[in-house]
């Protein structure tokens, strides 16, 4: 099966524990910015589940209003592979 990059657009965290944290997200699975965050947010838990970061685990735990102001979903769908796109939880 081939997968095209295309589809994809890299979401990074804009957030004062997690800042950098990238997924790619497959923007032909989505249909608005929430199904964004769930899948950011979905993978963010599994890596600090999967590594044992359970002080960051508990910031996960208390912290957790993501959200993304910088784009539209109409912006992100049309958006260049390349566009930097972030989730901020820190606002």
């Amino acid at each position: 099966m081939h997968i095209n990059n295309n589809h994809y657009r890299t979401f990074t965290a804009s957030s004062e524990f997690f800042q950098g944290f990238k997924v790619d997200i497959n923007i032909t699975e989505i249909e608005t910015l929430d199904d964004i965050i769930k899948i950011f947010v979905k993978e963010l838990k599994k890596v600090l589940e999967m590594n044992n970061f359970e002080m960051l685990l508990d910031k996960f735990k208390y912290g957790n209003s993501w959200h993304i102001h910088t784009h539209t979903l109409e912006e992100i769908l049309t958006s260049d592979r390349n566009d930097i796109l972030y989730i901020c939880n820190h606002c």
